[in-house]
């Protein structure tokens, strides 16, 4: 692995090498590096190239499973707390309701059997202060990130779908949860 101190950037390159290879994930490390002390303006500039970088090259069920797998990790505190609230719930309304007064930087919904998760605006450290849009690639970290957090409260295997992003042109991120 290229010498990199930025965590995002080793994150993509285990990643990439999990569902590749060393030489694909060497090419794009070397190619696209980025340093911790990135400013704003770089850390954007890397991310539309990964997109890019990863759109061009490899097929899309690919691309989103390694965008899913380097994304930032939900923190185990916050996680066993929703789980906690997940399992003293009469229900998923109920856990809503709970969940909801938390004021955790989200808030859910619950229409029939599908849970929303819903972000009033961009969290990613790497685009979120660039007021420019950025291709949908970038945003499938957010499913990794939700599939992780849900599938630790729910006990079971769930699916995370982007329906919307504010990086993509939405007026905010939403994810379903099934």
């Amino acid at each position: 692995m290229p010498k990199t101190d930025n965590p995002h950037a080793i994150r993509l390159y285990n990643s990439i090498h999990k569902y590749l290879d060393e030489k694909a994930a060497e090419r794009i490390a070397h190619k696209i590096p980025l340093a911790k002390s990135a400013n704003i303006e770089k850390k954007f500039s890397w991310a539309e190239s990964i997109c890019t970088d990863l759109e061009s090259e490899f097929d899309s069920d690919t691309v989103m499973a390694i965008r899913m797998d380097c994304s930032c990790g939900p923190e185990m505190g916050k996680i066993n707390k929703l789980k906690d609230i997940y399992s003293s719930s009469s229900g998923l309304d109920d856990f809503v309701m709970k969940a909801n007064k938390l004021n955790q930087g989200f808030t859910l919904e619950h229409i029939e059997n599908t849970l929303f998760l819903i972000y009033p605006c961009c969290y990613c450290s790497c685009v979120k202060r660039i007021n420019k849009p950025i291709s949908k690639t970038w945003c499938y970290c957010t499913l990794g990130y939700t599939k992780r957090m849900f599938d630790h409260i729910l006990d079971r295997e769930v699916k995370a779908e982007l329906i919307e992003s504010v990086k993509t042109g939405g007026n905010r991120c939403k994810i379903r949860i099934t």
